[in-house]
């Protein structure tokens, strides 16, 4: 059987001729709320493939809400859900006749818009959101290769939101970041979205994968823009008076904030990051390691490190200054103590020999 037959089988003579993929939209977003998410009903996703069940291994989802919309003419699931404590998940699934038509793109789009305004509702920063589009393809039959060979320029292009066509190398190296499991399914991933095969169409656990990643990336994001803002903080503390008393209290007080930033960096990280990488070969790990080097994750938290170390050794010198410029005053004023007694002794010396 010759690629073009196989073609034939899996996506059949009709969608073919038209280059239809049939399947579904699955946007969300992330954003990070100063609201209260207490009170929460906790989400459980079984373990679809055969590997380990982590259920304590990545955060938990807490649900919101969940209700029917009609975006441009589709019928749009929203689930509302959220990462205690401060993060809101914003989650939109569509069916759709075609994924790869470029009205696709304006529905992401749209589904987009809809998710800032809910996370605006939810006072979310949004400077600071996290967007992810996946596009989910089930009920074919055979390898899903077939679809990269096909359409594998459209792929490339809804993955990156692009409409004009792109260059073989930046196609072959989106494409170049993709993870199979069985013979018949696939899954390729971008920075800004990804394309999951499966024929039975189980994609929950994938998704919520996805979100795991993108929930590390806001909070990496998160925590150094708060450690740039801590490294400005120094400069203009760098700049305030020697010696003041006040400023040795700052020392003593941003030292111990620091000591809770990283301490909260590898609560919030690495408790997520290590257990899965530590499952070993399984596909969950592998799919995980995959969008951790799409989203440079290493590099992120390579870069809180060294922002992290360089604040630390600022304020500890800082620290060491304030400790020897406090002996300094001290032996300064054990001295004048002493100037002052013999001073006194002379005084009282004078008098008494004046009075004799």
């Amino acid at each position: 059987m010759n690629e073009q037959d196989i073609v034939h089988e899996v996506l059949g003579m009709e969608n073919l001729a038209e280059g239809k993929m049939k399947g579904r939209l699955v946007v969300f977003l992330l954003g990070q709320t100063g609201m209260s998410l207490s009170r929460l009903e906790s989400l459980k996703y079984r373990p679809i493939k055969s590997s380990p069940n982590y259920p304590d291994v990545i955060p938990s989802q807490w649900s919101i809400t969940s209700f029917k919309s009609v975006i441009l003419g589709q019928e749009t699931g929203i689930h509302v859900k959220a990462y205690q404590p401060d993060i809101i998940v914003f989650e939109a699934s569509v069916l759709i006749e075609d994924l790869l038509s470029d009205s696709v793109l304006d529905l992401k789009r749209e589904l987009v818009t809809e998710g800032q305004k809910m996370l605006n509702q939810y006072n979310c920063n949004m400077d600071f959101c996290e967007e992810y589009s996946v596009y989910c393809v089930s009920e074919y039959k055979g390898d899903p290769e077939v679809f990269v060979t096909t359409f594998g320029d459209k792929i490339v292009s809804h993955l990156k939101n692009e409409r004009l066509p792109l260059d073989k190398e930046e196609l072959n190296s989106t494409l170049s970041y993709h993870l199979k499991y069985a013979r018949d399914d696939m899954a390729i991933v971008d920075w800004d979205g990804a394309f999951l095969f499966d024929p039975n169409g189980l994609f929950e656990e994938n998704i919520e994968l996805f979100q795991t990643a993108n929930l590390q990336l806001l909070r990496y994001r998160t925590l150094d823009k708060k450690l740039d803002e801590r490294l400005s903080a120094t400069l203009g503390f760098q700049r305030g008076r020697p010696g003041s008393l006040l400023r040795s209290g700052k020392v003593r007080d941003s030292l111990l904030e620091i000591m809770q930033i990283r301490t909260e960096s590898i609560l919030e990280t690495e408790q997520v990051e290590y257990p899965i990488k530590l499952i070993g070969d399984w596909y969950s790990a592998k799919l995980y390691n995959l969008m951790s080097k799409k989203f440079h994750l290493d590099t992120w938290k390579g870069n809180i490190d060294k922002k992290l170390d360089t604040i630390e050794d600022i304020y500890s010198m800082a620290a060491e200054n304030f400790a020897i410029s406090s002996k300094n005053r001290a032996e300064f004023l054990l001295l004048g103590g002493w100037f002052i007694l013999l001073a006194g002794w002379s005084i009282l010396l004078v008098v008494e020999i004046l009075t004799r």
